[in-house]
Formats: structure tokens, C-alpha cells, sequence
């Protein structure tokens, strides 16, 4: 085989590769896609059940509180409660349980409770995985 014939079947091997690597990736896109929009019909149907059982439970739920506001006195004014809670309790048992996770003889101490909203949170993990 001369050197010429040998470039020539190297080149038809490399594009016979060419094409079936790009044909293998057109049919996994074409697959991806599809199972996107079966998902996608999927979650409407589902969020179409959620919102008819919804507006079926919001309308016994009216026609309920017509039926009970019909029977019902006029109601009577309560005092306002402000919702006080004592938290020290509860940073006792969170303090105790990672006295008891770690393995240091050193006494804890909690020096200083925030609480923390979960968007502070979200902020963190969507800058920290973001790939």
C-alpha cells in the first residue's frame, strides 16, 4: 500500500468516526429533550391534580365557614397574645447535643445565639456550588 492510499483510508476512518460520534450525540440530545417534555407533562398534569384539589378543599372550606358563620354567635374580641418564647431551653438541648458529639474535654460555652433565615443559607450554597 503506498503512502498516498494509506492517507487516503486514514481520512475516511477518521470521518466515518466523525459522523458516528455526532450521530450518537444527536440521538442522545433527541432523547434528553423527549424525556424533558414527558417530565414536563408529567409535573403539569400533577400540578393541575394539586390545583383542582386545592379549589375543591377551598370551596369546602367556604361553603363550611358559610354554614358556621350562619349558625355562629358574634364573636368576642380576645386579648392580643404576643408570642414570647423562651428559647433558653432549647439552645440548652442543642448545646448539650454537640457537648456530646464532640470528643474534647473542654466544657462548651455558648457565648452569643442569632438565629439565621434560610436565605442566608441559599445565598451561600448557590455561590458555593454554583457548577
Amino acid at each position: 500500500m503506498s503512502v498516498g492510499a494509506k492517507l487516503v483510508y486514514g481520512a475516511q476512518v477518521t470521518a466515518i468516526g466523525l459522523v458516528v460520534v455526532f450521530l450518537g450525540l444527536a440521538i442522545l440530545i433527541g432523547f434528553i429533550t423527549l424525556m424533558a417534555q414527558v417530565f414536563k407533562a408529567i409535573d403539569a398534569r400533577k400540578n393541575a391534580a394539586a390545583a383542582e384539589a386545592a379549589r375543591a378543599a377551598e370551596a369546602a372550606r367556604a361553603a363550611e365557614a358559610a354554614k358556621a358563620a350562619a349558625v355562629a354567635p358574634a364573636p368576642v374580641a380576645e386579648p392580643v397574645v404576643e408570642d414570647v418564647t423562651d428559647d433558653s431551653e432549647l439552645i440548652a438541648v442543642i448545646a448539650a447535643a454537640l457537648a456530646a458529639f464532640t470528643d474534647s474535654d473542654k466544657p462548651l460555652v455558648v457565648r452569643r445565639v442569632r438565629r439565621v433565615s434560610g436565605w442566608n443559607r441559599a445565598g451561600r450554597a448557590e455561590q458555593v456550588y454554583r457548577f
